[in-house]
C-alpha cells in the first residue's frame, strides 16, 4: 500500500508503531502530487526541498520517540489565503503574485508547533469569493470541485494530502468538500483563530479544514483547538431533526432523492429523525448573509479597489461596488436580523443530537465557470454554528453527494460524534480518487 492512500489517522498510527516516517509519507504524497497535478491544477505552490526538510526534522524526532501530537509529521495543505512564512501567499489573485508573508497564520504556526509538515498553498478563488481557480474536480474534471477552497478540497480527494486548511464565508469549506466526495468540517465561529488568515468578512469568515473521514478531523480538531470543549453523552443512536421547507424547495430532484436516500440508509441503521419546521426569520438567511458580506468585504478592498481598479476581476468589483453602495442603516439591520435568525434556530435544536440537511443544492456543476451555490452552507455561516458535510452516495452521473449535519455553539465534538456514526452507517469510500476525465 502506498502511503499517499492512507488517511491521517492511519498514517499517524503507522508512524507512532514505527511502519512508517514522516519522510516516507512525504515522498509517497509529493509524487502523487507530480503525477495528477497537471490533470487537477490543486496547488500554487509546492516547494518539494522545504518539505523534504520539515518531513527529515520530524522522522528524527519520531525516532527519538518524541511525537508532538496526532499530526506529527503529517503532511498538510493550506488554503492559499493563509499566511506561511517564507512561502508565496497570493490570496488567488494577480496583485498578490509575489507575496511572501514573514510570519504564519495562527492556525499554520499551531500546525507547525504539533509537528505538521507545510505540503504547500492550495488553489483559491480570487480572494476566497467567486471568481474560480483552475482547479478540477477529480470525480470528473469536466466538473467544478466548489469553492473558494478549491484547491483544498481536490488535494484531499484524489491523494496529493491527507487534510487541508480551508476557509468558509458563505459556503467554502462544506460545499467543495461534498462535490469532491471528502468529509468538510467549519467548526463554531471563531473556534479557530483567523488571526493572519486574509479577510472577506470578518463576522462571516470561519477557519475550516477537509479530511477523508470524520476520525481524521477529531483528530484535527483535538490538535488545533485542545482546549474545545470535549463531546459530551451522544446516544448510541442519534437523534437528529430532519429540515425541510427552504432545502427541500431549493434542491435539485437528484439532490433531495439523494438526501433522502440517505436518512432512509441512517434510519434502516437505528437514528431517529423527527421533522422540523424551520422558523419564518430562516427565509431572510440569504439576504441578509449578502448584505453583511458586501457591506464587509466593501470594507476590506475599497482601498486596493479604488488604487488599482484592473487588478480585480469583474465579479468582485461588482460584489465590493454594491457593499459600499449599501447604507449603514441596511448593514446595522441585516445584523439584528441575524441575531433573530440565530435565536429562532437554536430553539428549534432543543431535544436533538443536531440537525441535517443536504451539503448542497446539486451536485457539482459542469464546467469551469463557476464553483456552485452555497445556499446550503450560508445560513451555518451567518449564524456561525457548526457544520460538518460526510459524503453519503453518488448521483446518477457517479458525482458525490453529502450529508450537512448543524450542531450547537461549542459543542463540535458532539457534532463529530454524531458524523462519525453517520459516516459508518453510510459506507461511503474513504479511499483516495483517481482523477477522472470523460
Amino acid at each position: 500500500m502506498e502511503p499517499y492512500t492512507l488517511s491521517l489517522a492511519e498514517a499517524s498510527r503507522m508512524m507512532r508503531d514505527g511502519g512508517l516516517t514522516p519522510t516516507r509519507l512525504a515522498e509517497s504524497l509529493l509524487d502523487r502530487i507530480d503525477r495528477l497535478e497537471p490533470v487537477v491544477e490543486a496547488w500554487v505552490t509546492v516547494d518539494r526541498a522545504a518539505v523534504m526538510e520539515a518531513a527529515d526534522a520530524a522522522t528524527m524526532e519520531a525516532e527519538e520517540g518524541r511525537f508532538r501530537s496526532p499530526l506529527h509529521g503529517v503532511p498538510v495543505g493550506v488554503k492559499d489565503i493563509f499566511y506561511t512564512k517564507g512561502i508565496r501567499t497570493t490570496m488567488g489573485s494577480t496583485l498578490y503574485s509575489g507575496f511572501v508573508p514573514d510570519r504564519d497564520a495562527a492556525v499554520v504556526e499551531t500546525l507547525r508547533e504539533a509537528g505538521a509538515v507545510v505540503l504547500g498553498k492550495t488553489e483559491t478563488t480570487e480572494f476566497a469569493l467567486h471568481d474560480p481557480a483552475a482547479t478540477r474536480n477529480p470525480w470528473n474534471t469536466r466538473h467544478t470541485p466548489g469553492g473558494s477552497s478549491s484547491g483544498s478540497a481536490a488535494a484531499v480527494s484524489c491523494g496529493m494530502a491527507p487534510m487541508a486548511l480551508g476557509s468558509q464565508t458563505g459556503g467554502s469549506v462544506v460545499r467543495p468538500a461534498s462535490y469532491c466526495g471528502v468529509v468538510g468540517f467549519k467548526p463554531t465561529y471563531g473556534l479557530l483563530s483567523r488571526d493572519g488568515v486574509y479577510p472577506l468578512s470578518w463576522s462571516l469568515d470561519h477557519v475550516g479544514y477537509m479530511t477523508r473521514s470524520v476520525e481524521d478531523a477529531v483528530l484535527a480538531l483535538k490538535t488545533l483547538k485542545p482546549d474545545a470543549a470535549p463531546a459530551g453523552e451522544v446516544d448510541e443512536t442519534p437523534r437528529i431533526g430532519l429540515l425541510g421547507g427552504y432545502f427541500k424547495e431549493n434542491a435539485s430532484d437528484e439532490a433531495w432523492l439523494g438526501f433522502e436516500q440517505a436518512v432512509g440508509k441512517l434510519w434502516g441503521e437505528g437514528a431517529e429523525f423527527i421533522d422540523v419546521e424551520l422558523p419564518l426569520s430562516f427565509g431572510m438567511a440569504p439576504s441578509v448573509h449578502r448584505v453583511v458580506m458586501a457591506v464587509e468585504a466593501a470594507a476590506v478592498h475599497e482601498d486596493g479597489l479604488r488604487a488599482n481598479p484592473e487588478g480585480y476581476r469583474e465579479y468582485i468589483k461588482g460584489f465590493v461596488s454594491s457593499g459600499l453602495l449599501a447604507p449603514a442603516t441596511a448593514y446595522l439591520r441585516a445584523q439584528r436580523i441575524r441575531g433573530i435568525i440565530l435565536r429562532d434556530v437554536l430553539s428549534l435544536m432543543g431535544g436533538f443530537d443536531c440537525l441535517a440537511c443536504p451539503s448542497t443544492v446539486d451536485t457539482a456543476p459542469r464546467g469551469l465557470e463557476w464553483t456552485g451555490s452555497p445556499a446550503f452552507n450560508a445560513p451555518w455561516s451567518l449564524t456561525g454554528l457548526p457544520s460538518v458535510t460526510v459524503p453519503s452516495g453518488v448521483s446518477e452521473d457517479e458525482l458525490p453527494l453529502g450529508l450537512q449535519l448543524v450542531g450547537r455553539p461549542q459543542r463540535d465534538h458532539d457534532l463529530l460524534a454524531v458524523a462519525a456514526w453517520c459516516e459508518e452507517a453510510l459506507g461511503f469510500p474513504k479511499g483516495p480518487r483517481d482523477p477522472y476525465t470523460p
